[in-house]
């Protein structure tokens, strides 16, 4: 049975004893980086709007905005772009559908998932971790 998998930019291969990844992880996860730390800091200066003004919807709006912006920053910097991992260290592997995109979620002994976008043949991919005997 065929180990490689196509994805929109890269692909996904099962070899003996591990699998390789080659997405664009590291691009997405310094770009949500970037874009949540902005989220951040445009809530604090709605903060700083209202020390000077005494607004209270500054104070709401900024507050939200912050605190959206600071959880957005902790999921992105708990995100996985490993690259290579180990059979040994995986524990679950399955195929989660969101808003119409599949999505292959590597869970790792770390307890940090590893997710994988864009796979083309899903249903291929589902049907060779069943004959592989992954746990899900």
């Amino acid at each position: 049975m065929d180990n490689t998998f196509e994805l929109k930019k890269g692909k996904l291969v099962f070899e003996g004893d591990k699998i390789l990844i080659t997405d664009n992880a590291g691009y997405l996860k310094r770009s949500r980086l970037l874009s949540s730390s902005l989220l951040f800091l445009f809530g604090l200066f709605n903060l700083m709007n209202f020390v000077k003004h005494n607004d209270t919807h500054a104070l709401t709006s900024g507050l939200l905005i912050g605190i959206v912006g600071l959880i957005l920053i902790l999921t992105a910097l708990l995100m996985n772009t490993q690259s290579e991992i180990y059979l040994n260290d995986v524990k679950s592997i399955k195929i989660s559908r969101i808003f119409f995109k599949e999505f292959l979620v590597i869970k790792i002994i770390n307890n940090r998932p590893r997710q994988v976008t864009g796979i083309y043949n899903a249903e291929r991919l589902e049907e060779y971790i069943k004959t592989m005997s992954f746990s899900q």
